[in-house]
């Protein structure tokens, strides 16, 4: 199992360079950035959010060793051939740290505020980031002198030299996000990794990684937790109980507890084995507070890294 994490961009560029500088000290396989243009959640203000691809090669520049990893990449917010280009040159720049994290988009109010082309029907966001993940595969397996030309409904290229070639070789590992029955179709066609927002749970996993049409090559599955790791174990449930009264979560306290990773070392631990053994072997951990993250690179990381 490996983890990673999420930063938190809305406490200022310093802080996120500081709490990501951290990640790559304790040993944190990933840092994760939102890639949003606007607060999803309607708090506006003059500080935040910030673009998520200049802060993450900031982030790339005062780290050493964490890979970088979106959630996720919007690939309507830039032109695909231009993207592929940025993520191979951040991925040069890095030495190969480079996760390709893709969504296909949802929030329609910034796509209308920034003026930025909406596909309207959810299959139709789907058939365009199929064809982005085509056109970045083919630019970073042939890139320049060899030339590319793709011409897809939504993705076009037109007989490009493409450089710079990524670090990673053949290209740096992508993984796609979402649930629906199109995105997991999608996954299943050309992804390496599955990032779940809400099928994350035993049920779902049996029955998606139990069909035959599930592939044979390696898949990184990625389950999105939040945990909450003390020596005392009342602590983890007052901090549990804090972030929970804060989200305003959906159904009671308990269930949150029993959904999340919750209590000692051991028992998040044994809660951890329980996650990997319905397939997920990646966690994208949330902290509350820099105390929380680091109990958990001193009490967990060790034990499953």
């Amino acid at each position: 199992m490996k983890l990673g994490l999420l930063l938190h961009p809305d406490s200022g560029a310093d802080a996120v360079l500081e709490e990501a500088r951290r990640a790559d000290r304790q040993g944190f396989d990933s840092v994760w950035l939102f890639d949003h243009m606007m607060d999803w959640r309607g708090r506006h203000g003059s500080h935040a959010p910030l673009d998520s691809f200049t802060m993450m090669t900031a982030v790339g520049a005062v780290t050493s060793r964490v890979r970088l990893a979106w959630a996720m990449l919007n690939p309507s917010f830039r032109i695909p051939a231009v993207l592929a280009k940025m993520l191979a040159t951040l991925d040069q720049i890095t030495h190969g740290r480079v996760i390709c994290t893709l969504g296909a988009g949802w929030f329609k109010e910034e796509y209308e505020a920034y003026d930025v082309p909406l596909i309207d029907d959810h299959d139709g966001r789907i058939d365009h980031e199929r064809e982005v993940v085509q056109l970045l595969t083919q630019l970073w397996t042939h890139p320049a002198p060899e030339r590319v030309t793709f011409e897809g409904k939504y993705v076009r290229a037109r007989n490009l030299p493409f450089n710079p070639a990524p670090y990673q070789k053949p290209r740096p590992p992508i993984w796609i996000g979402g649930d629906s029955e199109r995105t997991l179709e999608l996954v299943k066609e050309l992804a390496d990794g599955w990032v779940m927002l809400r099928s994350g749970n035993p049920e779902t996993l049996r029955k998606v990684l139990s069909a035959p049409d599930w592939p044979k090559r390696p898949m990184t599955l990625v389950k999105n937790a939040r945990l909450f790791v003390a020596e005392d174990r009342q602590q983890a449930l007052d901090e549990a109980g804090a972030a929970f009264r804060k989200l305003g979560g959906e159904g009671t306290l308990n269930e949150f507890i029993q959904r999340e990773i919750v209590g000692t070392r051991e028992e998040c631990l044994e809660r951890i084995a329980e996650i990997g053994s319905w397939g997920i072997n990646y966690l994208r951990l949330q902290f509350d507070t820099s105390e929380q993250q680091e109990r958990a690179a001193r009490l967990i990381l060790p034990r499953v890294s």
